[in-house]
């Protein structure tokens, strides 16, 4: 995404009308409905973790061991993508690309 990105300052460059509407369908959209179905998993994976979790810590339906293990895994690596999708939400890996300044357009 980020060479995506280096493709549309160009576009935006040689293209006239609303750069600003051509960012966000080209660059910003794209990227945060990438963040959203992320997000999305994550929560998922975090949630049935939970679930397994707490099903783990009554005595009667207590399993094996490696299952509480890979629901840590799971509670771990959903928080981390839960982090990610946050991240990518708010634009802090990558802004969008801005429109340069035209030398005939006023400041203001």
């Amino acid at each position: 995404m980020l060479q995506e990105r280096k493709q549309l300052t160009g576009q935006i460059k040689a293209q006239s009308g609303s750069a600003a509407d051509q960012i966000s369908a080209v660059y910003g959209t794209p990227w945060h409905t990438t963040a959203l179905v992320n997000g999305l998993f994550a929560l998922v994976a975090v949630v049935i973790a939970a679930v397994v979790l707490l099903r783990q810590r009554r005595p009667v339906t207590a399993g094996a061991p490696w299952v509480t293990a890979v629901a840590w895994g799971a509670v771990a690596l959903g928080v981390i993508g839960l982090l990610i999708a946050a991240a990518m939400g708010l634009d802090i890996f990558s802004a969008l690309p801005k429109v340069p300044a035209s030398p005939n357009t006023p400041a203001g």
